[in-house]
């Protein structure tokens, strides 16, 4: 829980690569064409709502405003690894990651699963989204950091 008065906070991290909401794709159908999720964004989504229905429990929905915060943490590249054998003032902490996935892709399909996990009644219910996109510090593994927070001081920022 959070430390401020009226706000209620629930984090999860899911560990793995984190997956951006990928576009709708059609396929015909006989006479009809049909519109279907790609693969991996299906599998995340189910994969990621199961362990967020796990950890949320027998809670209900929230249905009220609410903050949803995403830190997508990408596997850092072998172009930004330190290759110096001696000390040096190579950056080995985080770094922007300015490269596709876009950010507010992966927001969606964190959103998406909040929402098939039964932890919030509809991702409309996000008022606020604070998403950082970067790439891993050396030695840090690849994963996606989720905070929701909901109450009265979410609801106090209109």
């Amino acid at each position: 829980m959070a430390d401020v008065d009226g706000l209620e906070c629930w984090t999860i991290t899911l560990h793995g690569d984190p997956v951006s909401k990928g576009r709708p794709r059609f396929a015909r159908r006989g006479a009809k064409v049909i519109s279907y999720t790609p693969a991996r964004t299906s599998m995340f989504e189910a994969e990621a709502a199961a362990l967020m229905a796990v950890e949320w429990g027998n809670r209900a929905p929230i249905s009220t405003a609410c903050e949803l915060t995403v830190v997508s943490v990408f596997q850092r590249p072998g172009r930004l690894r330190c290759k110096h054998k001696r000390p040096c003032e190579c950056d080995p902490g985080r770094a922007p990651k300015t490269t596709r996935p876009d950010l507010d892709n992966c927001a969606k399909a964190v959103s998406d699963a909040i929402q098939r996990a039964g932890v919030v009644h509809d991702d409309a219910c996000v008022a606020a989204l604070h998403a950082i996109k970067v790439w891993a510090a050396e030695g840090e593994s690849p994963r996606t950091e989720i905070r929701l927070c909901w109450g009265p001081a979410v609801e106090a920022m209109r």
